[in-house]
């Protein structure tokens, strides 16, 4: 009887002891580990962050000589053609870019934005972006969020949290026109090709 009940005694414990060690958060990886994917990621991610928060795409601005002579425009229009200069120059490009550096479920409420615009409690914000068989447009009165970039020093750069496919980053940084130090928290997640950003840099 006690044998039996030693037993049941030790499988219980067994198992509590197996439910505390599963519930247990992986540890997040070490700085070495994710150093080099976020200083990239960081660095090309600010082209990405010029066309979607800052100046967007370079176009043929309505009344300018270029737009008369081709006849670029007709009537009224909100949106504004891309030059050929424009890199990225379609939208799966632009896609594509963007899926480089940033996570997908980040990408896809950027996309929704960029291309389908978005309301809101005082109104609604048009697409920035529209494509058709003529090439890809801007809308005309498309205001810049930002303007400066932000500047980081890697040397700063820590894991303060995570688990084993996130690594929650603190760095110290700075705006180009500016010299006070923000301490900014970016967030990397691992997907299937690599780690990607999950949160602005700006």
């Amino acid at each position: 009887m006690k044998a039996k009940y030693l037993c049941a005694v030790l499988s219980l414990l067994l198992c509590i002891l197996a439910v505390a060690t599963g519930c247990q958060q992986a540890s997040p990886p070490a700085l070495e580990e994710v150093y080099d994917a976020a200083v990239d990621l960081i660095e090309r991610s600010y082209a990405v962050n010029d066309i979607l928060f800052g100046y967007g795409l370079p176009v043929w601005k309505q009344g300018s000589s270029y737009a008369e002579v081709m006849s670029i425009y007709m009537g009224q229009i909100q949106y504004e053609t891309t030059t050929p200069y424009s890199i990225p120059s379609t939208a799966d490009r632009i896609r594509t870019m963007l899926s480089s550096v940033y996570s997908s479920s980040y990408v896809e409420s950027l996309t929704a934005t960029l291309f389908d615009g978005y309301a809101y409690e005082e109104g609604a914000m048009a697409a920035q972006l529209k494509e058709d068989s003529k090439g890809l447009h801007q809308y005309k009165h498309y205001t810049p969020l930002v303007t400066w970039q932000r500047i980081y020093d890697y040397s700063t750069m820590r894991v303060v949290g995570g688990d084993e496919r996130t690594a929650i980053l603190e760095i110290d940084s700075h705006l180009e026109n500016e010299q006070t130090v923000l301490t900014v928290e970016l967030v990397l997640v691992l997907e299937d090709d690599g780690w990607r950003l999950d949160t602005p840099t700006y």
